[in-house]
């Protein structure tokens, strides 16, 4: 059975053709930033995907249906984008009816963290663990979470919309208009925008600065990720923080949710044991030790394939639900 995967980030979009095994035959990443919105980049999508049977030498008969993952908040029944705090140029979009008239196949649409879980469930290393969260912890955050072995939607498709409750209420202002969210402290552009505006206006001296080649407007994440390595201080300062509130944001979902597997993604990834270690020392301070105890806390395991397997999942668990979204 072949299927077709398209994972749509705020960084990067991810296109593949595979099948319900997690076999990736044909797959391609573009840059989401050029494409400059929706109409012109759906178009490219479409395109991309004519390109990649080609090279699987998959026809379009062969496909059974299409995964369609998206940042949130989405409205789930009609496959639509709202209004992505990090995609700007793509609000409003039916991305689902757009993908099923020119494929005419089966779409299933979800917000991205929700497809990541679906991952997890149906490939990852807690493969079908009934209660078990994905938290995305990349250019902003979200979670998708089982609770007794099925996916939280919601009443309007905002279950697990983690990264925008309010941690601080006098905190900086989110993408999302809200202020001190989740993701304002703890998400990757987030962070990485307040890394580079207190270097610029602290004129701080840093080995992050460095690790971005001396560029203050190319500092990402994972600069500051080989700065901590490296220990250098005004790095460790920032990262204290963000583990702080990386607990503070995790002790919530635990308290809530009592999870079996809380699975990490991109940040974690990158830093393994650098955050697992303190995160696992911090958290007591935000859960109780029950909720904490009976949790296993790791990286997610699917690989650089992550983004793709994602949108596969999406078809593969909509085939079996039998319904489609759009």
């Amino acid at each position: 059975m072949y299927l077709i995967g398209i994972d749509i980030g705020g960084t990067k979009i991810s296109c593949c053709i595979g099948n319900e095994k997690g076999k990736i035959l044909a797959s391609h990443r573009i840059l989401t930033q050029p494409l400059g919105g929706a109409k012109k980049g759906v178009k490219a999508l479409f395109a991309q995907v004519h390109q990649l049977l080609k090279e699987a030498k998959v026809s379009l008969k062969e496909i059974k249906a299409i995964g369609l993952s998206s940042p949130g908040p989405i409205d789930y029944k009609a496959g639509k984008m709202l209004t992505p705090p990090n995609l700007k140029g793509w609000e409003n979009t039916k991305l689902a009816s757009l993908f099923q008239k020119e494929f005419k196949k089966p779409v299933f649409m979800n917000n991205d963290a929700n497809a990541a879980a679906i991952a997890e469930y149906e490939f990852g290393k807690s493969k079908g663990t009934p209660n078990l969260i994905y938290l995305t912890l990349s250019t902003g955050m979200g979670a998708g979470i089982f609770i007794n072995g099925k996916l939280l939607q919601g009443a309007s498709d905002t279950a697990g919309e983690v990264g925008h409750y309010v941690l601080d209420g006098n905190g900086p202002i989110c993408p999302c208009g809200l202020r001190g969210c989740f993701e304002v402290y703890c998400g990757g552009a987030n962070l990485a925008k307040l890394i580079r505006e207190e270097i610029k206006h602290e004129k701080v001296c840093t080995q992050i600065l460095k690790e971005a080649g001396g560029e203050i407007e190319k500092i990402e994440v994972t600069h500051l990720i080989k700065a901590v390595k490296k220990k250098d201080p005004f790095a460790l300062s920032i990262w204290e923080d963000f583990i702080e509130k990386l607990a503070q944001g995790i002790g919530i979902m635990l308290m809530c949710y009592n999870p079996e597997a809380l699975i990490l993604g991109t940040i974690a990834i990158h830093a393994q044991d650098l955050l697992l270690v303190p995160l696992r020392k911090a958290l007591p301070n935000y859960a109780w030790k029950e909720p904490l105890a009976c949790c296993r806390i790791s990286c997610s395991t699917l690989g650089d394939k992550s983004s793709e397997l994602s949108a596969l999942a999406l078809a593969i668990s909509g085939l079996k639900k039998g319904k489609t979204r759009a």
